[in-house]
């Protein structure tokens, strides 16, 4: 079941987020799961639009702060997000397979 206070950040014809509530501070933080374009219409702007729409639903809701996992192999990734501004952070990632 879903908690009743995500809500739900869109926009017709934008991307979609939700807020969760931050357990260790009173901030919020907006955090993009994923973030694909077809290959058909890379390297178009669509990718940085999709960023930019997310973080302004992120900061129209009061959320300073929008951070997206990239992993280290994924040059692409790493030199689109470095682009947009973003700065790599010092995180590490749990993962966990099924028992």
């Amino acid at each position: 079941m879903i908690p009743t206070d995500i809500r739900r950040l869109t926009r017709q014809d934008l991307p979609q987020a939700h807020v969760l509530p931050m357990t260790r501070s009173e901030s919020r933080e907006l955090f993009i799961y994923d973030l694909a374009v077809h290959p058909d219409h890379q390297r178009r702007g669509v990718g940085r639009a999709l960023v930019e729409a997310l973080r302004a639903l992120g900061t129209a809701e009061g959320i300073g702060v929008a951070f997206v996992p990239a992993d280290n192999e994924d040059e692409h990734a790493l030199a689109f997000y470095e682009a947009l501004g973003g700065e790599a952070a010092p995180v590490t990632i749990f993962t966990f397979g099924a028992s």
